[in-house]
């Protein structure tokens, strides 16, 4: 079961768990972050098509889909993902930067506080109109009660990825945030 859920992570939130443990000023690092650049040869590669495949096999078991379904799925998936990577990365800008310039104490500038704070709130705003957006999508082929269930599983997975990262942080001596 574990297995099922460490697969379906890497179908629905692949794209999210490269980009939230990135350092801001990083760029791809090759065989690690870029496409199509495999680290260890093609067992790698081997192994997450293996994972991708039986993750979509637990969202359409899971959720009960058909072969149409899953297509329709891959593609709102495909659409979202990418502004939702780019929100989440500007969202992480601008908490790095309120964080720099709050550790300043008394010497902070309340005048770039104040427009990262504003910022913030638009990007959150922006993040809800895409997950709204999101959720009419698959509202068009996906019942209520599947949409509720596919949001669910998201959460699950999620929390599972967090999870092992904080094993993994734990048994290399860090901790990962």
């Amino acid at each position: 079961m574990r297995l099922l859920t460490f697969c379906a992570a890497l179908l629905v939130c692949a794209p999210m768990a490269g980009a939230q443990g990135r350092p801001r000023d990083s760029h791809p690092r090759p065989g690690i972050d870029a496409p199509g650049v495999q680290r260890g040869g093609g067992r790698r590669a081997l192994l997450e098509q293996q994972f991708r495949v039986r993750g979509e096999q637990l969202v359409r078991d899971r959720l009960g889909l058909n072969d149409d379904h899953m297509r329709r799925m891959r593609e709102v998936n495909g659409r979202i993902s990418g502004q939702r990577n780019a929100l989440m990365n500007q969202e992480r800008d601008v908490r790095l930067s309120l964080r720099d310039e709050m550790a300043k104490g008394n010497g902070a500038d309340q005048g770039k506080v104040a427009q990262l704070m504003t910022q913030a709130r638009q990007l959150q705003q922006q993040r809800f109109a895409l997950q709204q957006d999101e959720q009419q999508q698959l509202s068009q082929f996906l019942t209520p009660v599947q949409v509720a269930q596919y949001y669910g599983l998201q959460a699950q997975i999620r929390e599972r990825l967090r999870e092992m990262r904080m094993q993994q942080g734990e048994s290399a001596g860090t901790a990962i945030p």
